[in-house]
């Protein structure tokens, strides 16, 4: 027997559906409610069933986002959308819904979608994924890619999962909005259609992931989306563990560092044109030759030179302007006695802060003219 809560605001539908459900004998009416709110008071206390019979048009909050509180719970849970408007019929059912019904509700097809959730029910347990669980392998730097348990490649439905997923990773320790998301995924659209569209994609994720074997990764609450990081894991996680607010005034080890850097294989979320991502991608930036600095710094105070020069040159190639990347590489040239490739270094610096229009620091010059 099929366990089920309705929820609509109009009590002459509570009745007639409540009626209509009996009546088919594989239904029992777990609790009714005429609003969204006490729905999710309900949800608070542990309520919950096997399918929800949601009306959509209704006054606070619809039932579209009431899906979004219902999947936090139990992402299992069958939805059934009841609406007067044929113009939700697609949204509906792509938001998480196994059917949707129009109003005025018709027996024979309330049957049919009784007996298709009977069905599958069995194969419906609810089980939230365990800690230890495999993990996705999320690559972040360079190409986005998600890998799943068996090696295959996750594949998108759609553009926005797919750019929904990399914003939610990129913010992994940050409760956001629903209406940042909509400004930055959705910036063009209508408000009430982005909604649509952030509703969707999120119920996307959520089957894909679960698919993958995961449960309750996306959590909502109070109108705001956060990604549950027990459950994932991503290079880009990796190296932010690395930042003094992670840290919490921890000094980092050259292991770590090393580590760290090890990691990193390219900038972030390269292929892809996320105007939202750029800021994240420039500390990110920051902070690699912030760890490679620090990294030189240590191989020249254990006498490392070569290690040095390597890391030096990597820094270089991967920010051209940075000053004290050469002001060390130099140093580590004088203290091989290559004074030729001192020479050439900062000739090299010239070169290339002249196109900035500024000229080395007195640090830099210092170095050189220790070959004079």
């Amino acid at each position: 027997m099929l366990q089920a809560f309705l929820v609509d605001d109009e009590l002459h539908m509570l009745n007639m559906l409540e009626m209509f459900l009996l009546r088919t004998g594989k239904v029992e009416i777990a609790g009714r409610f005429s609003n969204a709110y006490e729905a999710i008071e309900a949800i608070r206390h542990n309520a919950a069933a096997d399918v929800w019979f949601l009306d959509i048009e209704m006054p606070g909050m619809t039932g579209l986002e009431l899906a979004e509180h219902i999947h936090s719970g139990n992402p299992n849970a069958a939805i059934v959308f009841v609406t007067a408007y044929h113009q939700y019929a697609i949204e509906a059912f792509d938001i998480a819904a196994v059917d949707y019904l129009l109003k005025p509700v018709e027996m024979a097809r309330l049957m049919k979608t009784i007996e298709r959730i009977s069905i599958e029910a069995p194969v419906r347990p609810f089980s939230r994924a365990q800690a230890n669980e495999p993990q996705l392998q999320i690559q972040l730097l360079g190409a986005f890619h998600v890998s799943k348990m068996d090696g295959s490649s996750l594949s998108w439905r759609t553009a926005k999962e797919k750019e929904l997923f990399a914003y939610l990773l990129l913010h992994y320790n940050t409760a956001v909005h629903r209406d940042k998301f909509i400004a930055q995924l959705w910036p063009n659209e209508r408000y009430e259609k982005a909604k649509i569209y952030l509703h969707t994609c999120v119920s996307f994720l959520r089957k894909d992931l679960r698919n993958c074997g995961l449960d309750n990764v996306i959590l909502y609450e109070r109108e705001t989306y956060r990604l549950n990081a027990q459950q994932v894991s991503s290079d880009y996680m990796a190296i932010m563990s690395c930042t003094p607010s992670e840290l919490n005034d921890r000094q980092l080890s050259i292991a770590e560092v090393e580590q760290a850097l090890q990691i990193y294989k390219g900038g972030l979320l390269t292929d892809e044109d996320y105007p939202w991502a750029y800021e994240a991608a420039a500390q990110l930036d920051n902070m690699v030759v912030t760890l490679f600095l620090k990294l030189i710094k240590h191989y020249m105070d254990q006498e490392e030179y070569s290690l040095a020069v390597k890391a030096a040159m990597q820094v270089i190639e991967h920010s051209p302007y940075e000053e004290e990347a050469y002001r060390l590489l130099m140093q580590a040239y004088l203290s091989q006695g290559k004074h030729d490739r001192v020479l050439k270094t900062y000739r090299w610096l010239e070169d290339k802060l002249g196109e900035l229009r500024i000229q080395p620091s007195l640090l830099t010059k210092q170095v050189f003219e220790q070959i004079q």
